[in-house]
C-alpha cells in the first residue's frame, strides 16, 4: 500500500516527461524557463482590455491530457485581478496547473468548481477597467 501511495505522488522521470511532451504539444504552451529566456510573453501586447469590455477566457487546449476538472479558484466574481494573477487551478490525477490571468480587469462570472473540462468550456469573464 505505501509503494502504492509513494508511485501516486512521485510520478517516475518517464511519466513527467510525457506529461510536459503532450503540454508542449501545444503551439502556445511555454514553460517558465521559456518565457524568461524569451523576456517577454508573446500576449503581452496584447493584454490591455478596454474598459467596460468583456473577454471570455476558455479552457486550454492540452493535448491528450483528459480528465481535467477546475479544482480551485482563487478569485470570485467582482475581485480585481491583474495580468499574471493565478485565477484558478485546473488537475486530473497526474498533473496540477496554475492557469493565470491574460488580462488585468474585474472578473464578472466564473464556471461552477470541480466542472470536468474540455478544450473551449469558458473559466471565466473578465471585464476591462
Amino acid at each position: 500500500m505505501i509503494k502504492s501511495l509513494i508511485r501516486k505522488l512521485f510520478l517516475s522521470e518517464e511519466k513527467r516527461n510525457e506529461i510536459i511532451n503532450d503540454l508542449k504539444s501545444n503551439p502556445n504552451f511555454k514553460t517558465k524557463e521559456e518565457i524568461e529566456k524569451d523576456g517577454t510573453d508573446s500576449i503581452e501586447s496584447d493584454s490591455t482590455l478596454e474598459k467596460g469590455k468583456v473577454q471570455s477566457i476558455f479552457s486550454p487546449e492540452l493535448g491528450n491530457q483528459k480528465g481535467l476538472t477546475l479544482a480551485k479558484w482563487y478569485f470570485k466574481p467582482g475581485d480585481i485581478v491583474k495580468r499574471g494573477d493565478i485565477v484558478c487551478e485546473i488537475e486530473n490525477e497526474n498533473i496540477t496547473m496554475e492557469f493565470e490571468s491574460f488580462y488585468s480587469g474585474k472578473i464578472i462570472s466564473t464556471c461552477r468548481l470541480n466542472q470536468k473540462l474540455t478544450s473551449g468550456i469558458e473559466l471565466f469573464k473578465i471585464e476591462g477597467i
